[in-house]
C-alpha cells in the first residue's frame, strides 16, 4: 500500500541514507584533517608547502558534515511526524477495508437471499390469484 510505502521511506530510508552520509561526511573531514596536518608537518617553516587549499577543504567537510548531522535530525524527526500521521491514517482505512472486504460482501449476501425470497414470494401471489 503506498501510505506503507510513504512510511518505509521516511521512517527507514531517509534516517539510514543521511546516517550514511554523516559516516562518509566524518571519514572525509578526517581524510581532509590528515592531508592538512601532513602539510603543517614540516619541521621548518620555509620547507612547508602552501596549506591554504587543504585548509579550505577542512573547512568544507566540516561544513559537510554539519549539513549531514543537521539532514539526520531533520530525518529522525520527520519520520516520527510521518509515523505519526500514517498511524492516524490507517486506523480508518482499517474500518473501511473491513467494511469492503468483510461486511458488505455479507450483506450483498443477504440481500441476495431476500431478493430469492421476494420472487418465491411473488411467484406463489402470481400462481394464487
Amino acid at each position: 500500500m503506498l501510505v506503507q510505502r510513504a512510511e518505509t521511506h521516511f521512517s527507514e530510508d531517509r534516517p539510514r541514507y543521511w546516517k550514511h552520509q554523516t559516516q562518509l561526511a566524518e571519514r572525509a573531514l578526517n581524510e581532509a584533517k590528515d592531508n592538512l596536518a601532513q602539510k603543517r608537518a614540516a619541521t621548518r617553516p620555509a620547507d612547508r608547502p602552501a596549506a591554504t587549499e587543504a585548509s579550505r577543504q577542512v573547512q568544507q567537510m566540516e561544513r559537510r558534515l554539519r549539513d549531514c548531522e543537521l539532514k539526520q535530525k531533520q530525518a529522525k524527526a520527520w519520520s516520527i511526524e510521518i509515523s505519526h500521521q500514517c498511524d492516524q491514517l490507517l486506523g480508518p482505512l482499517a474500518d473501511v477495508v473491513e467494511h469492503c472486504e468483510l461486511l458488505l460482501p455479507a450483506a450483498a449476501n443477504e440481500l441476495r437471499q431476500m431478493i430469492t425470497e421476494l420472487e418465491k414470494y411473488t411467484e406463489q401471489g402470481k400462481r394464487g390469484n
